[in-house]
């Protein structure tokens, strides 16, 4: 048997609880016996940011024993590894898995010479495919803007999210609508976790600060402000002059039954779950935009992310990564229940780069709890790792195994006949 061969044999092993947990303790994960298509009319691409396997062992572990992506059937390893450095970033990572080409660390939808290479949802609106972007935060993450935008750095918001309008994705939702109507000064996205009880009132703030334009306590460097825009652009009435449905909370984007959505669900960031984040609010984000996205008889492709284990992670915070880990999974479920519904729709969930080298040094199995170490401290460190990535549904047998980034773009857009 040929090595490629023998990988994607081991690769349609699935993940049952990451290792760890023998099978007596670990939960007895339902299997569908579903019949999908060969190849599908919809992907759902689920971008789990900074989950290396210890991430997703320990919100296994915390879980008692099973993850919803334990359901899914094929199975392997990502490279994440850009040009110019061992250790990538998610901009990087996710422009290869947007656009199919390899770039520097920060890059966000360009090739090696800062050139705008096109993504995955433009090749997918010009075949008439529905398109749809879920962040579990802001609607510049790093792990999002690949899809959206060509820039040489992801600090670059004001370039980013004029690519909203232009691109027209056709439902969007996630936090920092003052990206849209301002340019940011000093360090850029904001990376803290957000204050409790900002989620959809459009009040969120930067932890431990009273407004938007302060940065994070401590942060010991350039605060972040907000400014008019340096283009003059109206982004919020071009979006409207569109069609799309402008929406200012997860309270008014919730009601939306069809069409074009531009839903903020704060100014500008959604806290975690440890600051008061509705553990049921990104779940529904995902369920809404499949709803609303499904409507299109020729297909649709939809992005999600969450950076909060991402985040946990950076912080060192064990206890916060499990609860966000476990939270991420309810989102991977909502998709895969969608994809059980029916035998068109392929789920893919990947890992971003892995958050700060994490190792699980210890811990107890049956109470649920895991000690972890980090080898890598720090916000914005990232290991150089392969990471976990799983498939479900309609062609998902062309999956498994270890597998470039940029494979996973290809292997997409083949799938889509893009």
């Amino acid at each position: 048997m040929k090595r490629r061969e023998t990988l994607k044999l081991l690769g349609s092993i699935p993940f049952v609880a990451f290792g760890g947990i023998n099978s007596v303790e670990a939960k007895q994960i339902e299997k569908s016996k579903q019949t999908f298509a060969v190849s599908p009319k919809n992907i759902i691409l689920v971008l789990a940011d900074g989950m290396g396997v210890a991430q997703w062992q320990a919100g296994a572990i915390g879980n008692g024993g099973s993850l919803n992506v334990g359901r899914m059937t094929h199975t392997g390893l990502l490279t994440t590894n850009p040009l110019d450095n061992f250790c990538g970033d998610a901009p990087s990572h996710c422009t290869a898995l947007a656009c199919g080409v390899n770039s520097h660390k920060g890059a966000v939808g360009v090739d090696k010479d800062d050139k705008p290479v096109k993504n995955i949802i433009e090749m997918a609106k010009e075949a008439g495919i529905a398109t749809g972007i879920v962040s579990s935060n802001t609607l510049v993450e790093g792990s999002n803007v690949p899809f959206i935008g060509h820039s040489k750095n992801r600090m670059m918001t004001d370039e980013i999210t004029a690519q909203y309008v232009d691109t027209g994705v056709d439902v969007f939702i996630g936090a920092g609508e003052s990206f849209f109507t301002n340019s940011v000064k000093g360090f850029g996205p904001p990376t803290g976790a957000g204050n409790p009880g900002g989620a959809g009132q459009g009040q969120g703030r930067p932890q431990g600060q009273g407004g938007p334009g302060q940065g994070r306590p401590g942060a010991g460097g350039p605060q972040m402000t907000f400014e008019p825009r340096a283009d003059k652009r109206d982004l919020l009435g071009e979006l409207k002059q569109e069609g799309y449905q402008i929406l200012h909370s997860w309270e008014e984007i919730k009601q939306v039954k069809s069409g074009k959505v531009a839903g903020f669900t704060d100014k500008v960031q959604i806290p975690n779950l440890e600051n008061g984040r509705d553990p049921n609010m990104y779940p529904d984000e995902v369920s809404l935009a499949l709803s609303l996205l499904s409507q299109n008889p020729k297909g649709f492709f939809l992005m999600t992310s969450s950076m909060f284990v991402d985040r946990a992670s950076h912080n060192g915070k064990t206890d916060l990564l499990i609860k966000e880990a476990i939270n991420l999974d309810m989102a991977i479920g909502r998709a895969l229940d969608f994809a059980d519904k029916r035998d068109d729709t392929l789920v893919i969930v990947a890992g971003s780069p892995e958050a700060s080298g994490m190792t699980l040094v210890g811990g107890d199995i049956q109470n649920r709890t895991v000690e972890a170490k980090w080898t890598m401290p720090g916000m914005a460190n990232h290991s150089g790792i392969m990471v976990p990535y799983f498939a479900y549904g309609a062609g998902a047998g062309q999956f498994g195994g270890t597998m470039l980034n940029t494979e996973l773009f290809e292997q997409m857009k083949s799938l889509l006949k893009l």
